[in-house]
């Protein structure tokens, strides 16, 4: 039976992409298996929703999941995932063989599938099997932590509809991403209705979808590109957008509009350093990249840039994912911390010394690189970040140069040739468990700069195979002394929103997972919808 909500859906919302997570830009997929980005994503898991729903709070919601439960058998190596009765949106019902077909295409789509290495998916995998229509078993190849393979590995499982599918192999799946014929049968809150690449996607209520059923007649989800999305809010064009954080303590609300302050996104931004390129050797060395971060005033950026919404981060783990952070990373290091002195001593200690210049050398070499940024605009807070930092590191004797180009540019340079880039900004969305798998172990598929050292693979493999924290914290305490990456604050997100548009507390997810059936729109018509706890 379809789930709870408004007696009728009613009304109009109209949402930009990327709410909470970044700038508005058009998704290039509607097919859940190949949503590499935020973008795909939030377009994808409204018309199919995953085994495992990561919540708010990066813990499974039990509500929005298509899983009933999970059963973890055979020593952490066999998982039974039991179906809710849902159906999908021409009246089928969703059954094993469904998440069968599902794990079918992602072993068709083989190398360009972009999730791979997250939860284990597909290698540590040794088969999928339906042994029931409402039950499917997952056999590993070797015993997994049960949080790790549940929130990493089954919130990228889908059940997809064989028999509206038929049996689309790699091209054709990724020759129609954009197609919404394939599209049509649906076991999310929403069906499509209307896609505009690069303009907009519109949904209708699915009437069959078994969770909370959508509360709004009609869902318009806006890709805003090269538009004002303030604007659009203050002209009516759109229900919610993001505010600079240059505005938002001056900001002034019309009526009819109001504020208020998405958490930041589950993640942080990353300088990658390039440890590929020779000509940039000397940040394969541990000390200049300690060194490096310990300029960095970090407490200066997030009361210069984010205006005080943000929070300290120097681990590879979200700063909001208390529960996810190691004793010692929650204490907070002081060998982390900002200290210039100490950082000019370690320098010193590295053998590069100061010039008349300004700048330090060793053996001949200037201390210098380039630092490549996607920062769209001269206010972009990444490029107002960059910028701070630039003068920082300038002030210990390190010259870094910036370069911006387009995000495409930032993209396709830092995934090319490993000679032509030294450093690289990236915001980095992580997975509900927030281990190195694929971004930190030699060769994982988003080690940009080729970070390699085996005691962090090891690292790595023991947090996703050992139950319990013990892992994890492991690891991060280990990048935290590596700083392979160096980290940077995350910014929260202050919006504006028609005073009409409701539900944004259960809309929103920092993991980018977003809910938009528990949106509704008082115009003077439409009812206040049953509300549920956003889990």
């Amino acid at each position: 039976m379809p789930g709870a909500g408004a007696a009728a859906p009613c009304g109009t919302a109209i949402i930009p992409i990327g709410i909470g997570q970044g700038a508005p830009a058009a998704p290039g997929s509607l097919n859940p298996l190949l949503g590499a980005n935020f973008y795909n994503m939030q377009t994808g898991v409204l018309l199919y929703r995953p085994l495992i729903w990561p919540g708010a709070d990066a813990t499974a919601d039990a509500n929005r999941s298509l899983a009933a439960n999970v059963q973890v058998l055979d020593n952490n190596t066999r998982y039974r995932v039991t179906l809710k009765p849902w159906r999908w949106s021409d009246g089928a019902k969703i059954t094993a063989d469904d998440v069968v077909f599902g794990w079918e295409r992602i072993e068709k789509l083989g190398d360009i599938y972009p999730y791979a290495g997250q939860g284990g998916i597909p290698d540590r995998v040794r088969s999928v099997r339906a042994i029931s229509p409402s039950q499917v078993d997952f056999v590993l190849k070797q015993p997994a932590n049960p949080d790790w393979f549940e929130l990493n590995g089954l919130s990228l499982i889908y059940a997809l509809p064989r028999h509206a599918w038929g049996d689309p192999g790699r091209d054709e799946m990724w020759r129609r991403q954009t197609d919404p014929s394939l599209v049509q049968v649906v076991d999310g809150p929403f069906r499509l209705t209307d896609f505009r690449l690069d303009r907009y996607a519109a949904y209708a209520p699915n009437p069959l979808y078994g969770g909370h059923q959508a509360s709004v007649a009609r869902l318009v989800v806006t890709f805003l590109e090269g538009d004002n999305p303030l604007h659009a809010v203050q002209a009516g064009d759109a229900d919610i957008a993001h505010v600079p954080y240059t505005l938002w303590q001056r900001m002034a609300v019309a009526p009819g509009l109001a504020t208020t302050i998405l958490p930041a996104s589950y993640g942080f931004s990353a300088i990658m350093l390039n440890q590929h390129n020779p000509a940039v050797a000397f940040l394969q060395d541990a000390r200049l990249r300690h060194a490096l971060a310990q300029a960095i005033d970090q407490q200066t950026i997030i009361r210069l840039v984010y205006r005080g919404l943000a929070s300290e981060n120097h681990v590879p783990i979200p700063a909001g994912a208390l529960a996810r952070r190691s004793p010692t990373s929650r204490a907070g290091n002081p060998d982390l911390a900002y200290d210039p002195a100490r950082a000019a001593a370690s320098l010193n200690q590295a053998g590069w010394r100061l010039a008349p210049d300004g700048v330090r050398a060793r053996d001949g070499k200037r201390l210098e690189f380039t630092m490549l940024t996607g920062a769209a605009s001269d206010d972009a807070p990444e490029l107002q970040v960059l910028q701070i930092v630039q003068g920082e590191l300038r002030a210990v004797g390190v010259e870094m140069h910036l370069r911006r180009m387009t995000f495409d540019q930032l993209t396709a340079t830092m995934g090319g040739a490993p000679d032509s880039w030294d450093a690289g900004v990236q915001a980095i969305t992580m997975p509900p468990v927030p281990e190195g798998g694929g971004y930190l172990d030699t060769g994982g598929s988003s080690n940009l700069g080729g970070y390699s050292d085996a005691r962090m693979d090891q690292l790595v493999h023991d947090s996703t195979a050992t139950p319990g924290p013990d892992g994890l914290f492991a690891y991060q305490d280990y990048a935290a002394a590596q700083e392979p990456w160096i980290i940077l604050p995350q910014g929260q997100f202050p919006v504006m929103l028609s005073a009409r548009l409701h539900g944004v507390a259960d809309f929103e997810n920092p993991l980018g997972y977003w809910s938009p059936e528990y949106l509704w729109v008082d115009d003077g018509q439409c009812a206040a919808p049953r509300r549920e706890p956003n889990r």
